[in-house]
């Protein structure tokens, strides 16, 4: 009897755990470390980008980045940082104002401000995916010194 008890521990419940195990590790391997929530989205004048402002936070490093991505109108924004800009901070607490304007027949600009500057981490003066759009950025004590 003792040894039936044995086999079946040895050929049930050991590849039961090996199978738990199996599964605990595949889940953990494929859960996503970084998340991105939109805080702020604003249509270019003529209707077919959007400037996107969202907040990326990751599990494997503390803290939010802010982060700004260009769309096509019916674009959607990808897992990963932002496509312009991205910075250390929450966009709350940064303060992000983005204006769109023509600069051209097809040239658009996105002026971006923010009341505190963080850490930048890229500041794109061009999307790279549409040269015809270009960026500016006032960020922290610029911001505050050019308002009237």
């Amino acid at each position: 009897m003792h040894k039936v008890v044995k086999e079946i521990g040895l050929f049930v419940v050991a590849p039961l755990a090996i199978l738990g195990g199996l599964t605990a590790w595949m889940f953990a391997a494929t859960a996503q470390p970084c998340s991105n929530a939109i805080t702020q989205q604003v249509a270019s004048p003529d209707g077919r980008f959007s400037a996107v402002v969202f907040v990326r936070s990751c599990t494997t490093a503390p803290g939010f980045s802010s982060n700004i991505s260009i769309l096509a109108k019916d674009g959607f924004l990808a897992d990963g940082p932002g496509n312009l800009f991205a910075s250390d901070g929450h966009p709350e607490q940064l303060g992000f104002s983005l204006q769109w304007q023509s600069t051209g027949k097809d040239s658009l600009q996105l002026n971006v401000a923010s009341k505190i500057r963080g850490t930048v981490l890229h500041a794109d003066s061009v999307w790279s995916a549409n040269p015809n759009i270009t960026a500016t950025y006032q960020l922290g004590a610029d911001f505050a010194a050019s308002k009237p």
